[in-house]
């Protein structure tokens, strides 16, 4: 019986997140619409409802390419807005399609030599993550060994940190573990030179401890 109550909240479950999943194309962006007209619909009165459109919305209609003339297949620039008033007009009568021309960017990648061999980066989406946040006018305080003026971190930036050990206010690393933390945070990165770093546009405060 318990076996059978799992089995049922894992289909529920199962059925709820297919049934909310908006897909890879609901989360892109777009600035132009795609409008393709039904085959058996005749040339005069796609060039009808195209001019019907243009002089409706203010808005230009063009061929998608030279290959879609026979397809009748237009763009025109358009918004959320725009695409759901053409959903609800006529317009759905002669279209096959009214729907966003999205647009798509491929992740950016640094350029830092032994990036590939940061499997820990990918495995945890860092290059999907830098497209929205980077680390800018974010302070990390490394409370650690220290922190090293080592190359790969010359274009890292740095707020004033301390040595509560020695008690003065250069927190120099004389173990490398704090370096090493500090480069995980914030590595300089797209330098052409060693790894990446996490947040590597944030600043780093060492705190010697």
């Amino acid at each position: 019986m318990k076996k059978f109550l799992l089995l049922i909240l894992f289909l529920v479950g199962l059925g709820w997140a297919i049934s909310n999943f908006q897909g890879l194309a609901a989360q892109g962006t777009y600035n132009s619409i795609v409008l393709d007209f039904r085959e058996d619909i005749g040339a005069a009165q796609i060039e009808n409802q195209v001019e019907a459109i243009a002089k409706q919305y203010n808005v230009p209609l063009r061929y998608n390419s030279e290959f879609s003339l026979a397809d009748h297949i237009f763009v025109l620039p358009g918004d959320r807005k725009l695409l759901d008033a053409l959903k609800r007009s006529e317009l759905r009568k002669y279209t096959e399609y009214i729907e966003p021309d999205y647009i798509y960017h491929s992740y950016a990648i640094p350029n830092d030599p032994d990036y590939t061999k940061q499997w820990n980066l990918r495995s945890i989406n860092m290059e999907q993550a830098w497209d929205e946040n980077k680390g800018k006018g974010v302070t990390v305080a490394v409370i650690d060994t220290g922190i090293s003026p080592v190359p790969d971190l010359s274009e890292t930036k740095f707020a004033n940190g301390y040595d509560f050990v020695n008690d003065r206010a250069e927190a120099k690393d004389d173990n490398g573990h704090g370096t090493h933390v500090a480069g995980t945070i914030a590595q300089s990165t797209n330098n052409g030179f060693g790894v990446a770093g996490v947040a590597y546009e944030a600043a780093l405060m060492p705190l010697k401890s």
